[in-house]
């Protein structure tokens, strides 16, 4: 009788396939865990603890993202003359009064000018706070994957979901529901 399975191939395969179950549960521990913050990497990925920076708002205050740690933060990247960014605005800016203080939304500004950034706040009457980034410094901290990119950062200072692309209401609080229950978002449910 020919043998097809050396025991040398078997016991590879064996390995190959203990090694990535061992990972795959051994990532997901972490993003899943954020009683452990020990092991996690800072960086701007789901999984990833949201990288501190200090930032000066349109009003002059300066803010300090680890000051918002206990708290569910929404990081909005965003410009005046982007066509999504336009079309989302006014869905953040309903959320975020439906939130009534109990998630931290700010909006990062990509390399514009206070007087734009103060146009854009007016226009749609934009209630939380917008950081200023002439300089692009805080850009090469968040770098967005494209227009508007918003990062959902647990209380932990953990990033649990990262989206390019507009929002609408119901996808926004999809992604905080999701944060707040620690489970992945499901925003193809809600879109319609």
């Amino acid at each position: 009788m020919k043998q097809i399975w050396k025991p040398p191939t078997v016991v590879f395969i064996v390995g190959v396939l203990a090694a990535s179950l061992y990972f795959q549960v051994s990532s997901r521990d972490k993003i899943e865990s954020a009683s452990s913050l020990e092991g996690l990497s800072v960086g701007i990925l789901a999984g990833e603890i949201a990288p501190n920076f200090t930032g000066t708002t349109l009003d002059g205050e300066t803010i300090h993202l680890s000051d918002f740690r206990g708290k569910i933060v929404l990081l909005n990247n965003f410009a005046s003359w982007c066509g999504p960014c336009i079309a989302e605005t006014p869905h953040l800016v309903d959320v975020y009064n439906a939130e009534a203080g109990e998630v931290v939304f700010i909006g990062l500004n990509l390399e514009e000018t206070e007087a734009q950034v103060a146009g854009y706040r007016d226009e749609f009457d934009v209630p939380y706070p917008l950081v200023l980034n002439q300089d692009g410094a805080l850009t090469e901290i968040y770098r967005p994957i494209g227009l508007p990119t918003s990062w959902f950062i647990d209380p932990d200072g953990v990033i649990r979901y990262v989206h390019t692309g507009p929002m609408t209401t119901p996808m926004l609080e999809e992604a905080l529901d999701a944060v707040r229950e620690g489970r992945e978002p499901d925003i193809f449910s809600v879109l319609n």
